[in-house]
């Protein structure tokens, strides 16, 4: 199973993953830095994909589109979302969680290691 970082900043893709890489998860570790990228390797991985970490701020598709796209798409909507983002306002907070009720965590950078494990821990298989 695979786990997608999703994130136009290359430091905080990088910092991502070598959090996750180092607290020993042990699914494979994607990456796209926008959300037009994001699609396509979704499109190719969406049976593998156990767990979507977006960044709500990007260029061209923000997080919050790319997600109401994914919701939309049955064989994607299964897939776990958890926001990793600097927008930490609960208008924000809201919005998410109205585009997609099944919105798995929010996180809010800087986020704390143990805060970000707890987030995605019931997702891994």
């Amino acid at each position: 199973m695979k786990i997608l970082v999703v994130d136009d900043s290359l430091l905080d893709r990088k910092l991502l993953i070598r959090l996750l890489m180092k607290s020993g998860i042990p699914q494979e570790i994607i990456q796209a830095e926008d959300g037009d990228q994001a699609m396509e390797v979704i499109a190719t991985n969406y049976r593998d994909i156990c767990l979507i970490l977006l960044d709500w701020q990007m260029p061209k598709v923000s997080g919050i589109e790319l997600m109401a796209g994914i919701v939309k798409i049955p064989e994607l909507s299964q897939i776990p979302i958890i926001m990793v983002t600097a927008s930490g306002s609960e208008e924000n907070k809201n919005a998410a969680r109205q585009v997609n009720p099944k919105l798995a965590g929010y996180l809010v950078k800087p986020y704390k290691t143990e805060e970000l494990l707890a987030a995605i821990k019931p997702f891994l298989r």
